[in-house]
């Protein structure tokens, strides 16, 4: 995500994150930053809103959302989801999509920051990104392996085999 231009780069992390698999940022004097979520462990959506009031004050159109456990997720996914929001900025969101869903990374207009705000539990903004009251484009990826995510052990034991073949080490 560094590579992606973003302004300001927000990670969210738990209290209790030591970081170990936070690569250092590309540029030291760069835009991104860590914000600590005391209540991360309610769920996503607590997660997403310590993201979200962390740039609020810099009034930005609006945001980009990632989850970190996507190692896959590339910088020319992301900056099309940019594109594709300053060719339509009348849309409230602009998503990847794998397998018929709506996923992340997803671009949300500042229109959804109040129902962001509003979102509770462990769903993060999927119930957003599948409403009919909100207007937003889907993307198709070449590939669905950029959305694979380690939420077990198990994916990522499949995450790492996927790394090697990709990349050779």
């Amino acid at each position: 995500m560094d590579r992606c231009n973003l302004e300001p780069l927000i990670v969210v992390v738990r209290a209790d994150d030591n970081l170990e698999w936070l690569p250092p940022a590309i540029e030291p004097q760069g835009s991104r930053r860590t914000e600590t979520c005391l209540t991360a462990h309610l769920g996503l959506s607590f997660s997403l809103r310590c993201g979200l009031n962390a740039v609020l004050p810099l009034q930005p159109d609006a945001v980009v959302v990632a989850l970190a456990d996507q190692p896959f997720i590339t910088t020319a996914l992301v900056n099309r989801l940019i594109q594709t929001f300053e060719q339509s900025p009348e849309m409230d969101y602009v998503a990847s999509v794998s397998n018929g869903s709506a996923m992340p990374p997803a671009l949300f207009s500042k229109t959804l920051f109040p129902a962001l705000q509003g979102l509770d539990g462990d769903r993060g903004a999927a119930g957003i990104l599948r409403s009919p009251d909100y207007k937003g484009i889907v993307l198709e990826s070449e590939s669905a392996h950029y959305f694979m995510d380690a939420d077990t052990r198990e994916d990522f034991g499949e995450i790492q085999e996927q790394w090697i073949l990709r990349n050779g080490k």
